[in-house]
């Protein structure tokens, strides 16, 4: 479905991928009850209108973290979620975004939608309150930015050291027996195609060898950030070569 401000498609029994003019990716969760909206993307329109064309259930929205291109328009809906340690992203890029009746949302939460059952899973690194969510019956894992899109950016303001980031990503790796499909938050650059999980371990090895010195990157030419990039397998690490340990 398209409208001129957003596209959708049906990329899993009872998801839908939804993309903004930018390219931004959100995504649509259904169960029997009712449906989760996962960020809301950069926006120039009226998404929750938009939506009401999608399904006729209760929606209520995650925020996977506070940056721009996933949060502008979650104060069109009555419901939002966002783990709290993000609201320091908010005010440290001077957002215009009301969070003062957003719900704090925290690692091991569980939201059942009816016959489908999403686990909240803290991955911080990207940002502090960077979340993720597990449909474990569906082996799927909805990431946002918490792992990247191919190019994974730990250059950004706000972003954690990577020594603490690999920490994240060591505790995520645990539950990969969990999933089988990564639904970052870039997806229309991919052609829709969700990463394999084994795209965690290559960023993993890329994380490790930074930290350690094996591979040392050169500037990354993209974004209004700087930084360093590595590339190993399926991931391109970007890093701020000041904030490692």
């Amino acid at each position: 479905m398209k409208s001129n401000e957003y596209a959708s498609m049906l990329v899993e029994d009872g998801v839908y991928h939804i993309s903004d003019y930018r390219g931004d990716s959100f995504y649509l969760i259904f169960g029997d009850n009712k449906a989760i909206l996962f960020d809301t993307g950069m926006g120039n329109g009226d998404l929750k209108g938009y939506i009401k064309n999608l399904t006729d259930k209760e929606v209520e929205v995650i925020i996977s973290h506070a940056h721009w291109d996933h949060i502008m328009q979650a104060n069109q809906f009555e419901k939002v979620y966002m783990n709290h340690k993000d609201i320091e992203i908010i005010k440290l890029f001077n957002m215009n975004i009301d969070y003062t009746n957003f719900l704090d949302i925290r690692d091991g939460e569980i939201i059942d939608l009816g016959k489908r059952k999403l686990e909240i899973i803290e991955v911080p690194g990207h940002t502090p309150g960077s979340t993720v969510l597990l449909d474990k019956d569906n082996k799927l894992l909805f990431s946002g930015d918490a792992i990247g899109a191919g190019h994974t950016w730990m250059q950004l303001p706000g972003c954690l050291p990577l020594t603490q980031y690999l920490e994240s990503l060591y505790r995520l790796s645990k539950r990969s027996n969990e999933f089988e499909k990564i639904y970052h938050g870039h997806l229309a650059g991919t052609d829709f195609k969700p990463f394999p999980r084994e795209y965690l371990f290559d960023l993993i090895k890329a994380v490790e060898k930074v930290i350690s010195g094996e591979l040392v990157g050169e500037p990354y030419p993209y974004g209004n950030f700087g930084g360093l990039y590595v590339t190993y397998g399926m991931a391109t690490l970007v890093y701020n070569p000041q904030n490692v340990k």
